[in-house]
């Protein structure tokens, strides 16, 4: 039998402490993460889209996809501080055209589908637009179809670009 001594009790917590120890620096070594890699960058209706995109606008700009909103317009510290910021840094703007030399931003392409019927993504949709316009970025929106006319798309880009 194994006696109840002060010595003893100290040697059963010394014993205990590093095995605490020993499990706590294996299981950070273990630590997972819950991410998964998406299959794709663009969904079907947007990699659709950005095929036609490309056809009208050549090599007169470059396209960015899924821009952060906040890489397109920003605000000053203070108003950041303020809640403004947060607003735009989890929003994105489906394609972004720019300037190949410069990455100056021409103009940003918001493609609604179905989604953008919906009372809470309006009101998202407003607050973009607003947005937008008052840092002076010009915003064309463009219904999700089957089929795109390219004179059409090249006409609103054309006819966007002029506003």
């Amino acid at each position: 039998m194994f006696d109840l001594t002060p010595e003893n009790i100290a040697f059963g917590f010394i014993i205990l402490f590093i095995s605490m120890i020993i499990m706590l620096i294996f299981t950070k070594q273990k630590t997972r993460y819950p991410y998964f890699a998406r299959d794709f960058l663009l969904t079907k209706a947007e990699q659709k889209f950005y095929g036609v995109l490309k056809a009208v606008v050549k090599n007169k700009y470059d396209i960015a996809c899924k821009v952060r909103l906040a890489d397109i317009i920003n605000c000053s510290d203070v108003n950041w501080r303020r809640g403004y910021g947060p607003k735009i840094s989890s929003k994105h703007i489906d394609f972004v055209l720019f300037d190949t030399r410069s990455s100056a931003i021409v103009l940003a392409i918001e493609l609604d589908d179905k989604s953008h019927d919906r009372p809470a993504r309006q009101k998202r949709d407003v607050f973009v637009n607003n947005a937008m316009k008052a840092a002076g970025v010009t915003l064309l929106r463009v219904r999700v179809d089957w089929g795109y006319d390219m004179a059409k798309l090249d006409k609103d880009i054309t006819l966007a670009l002029k506003s």
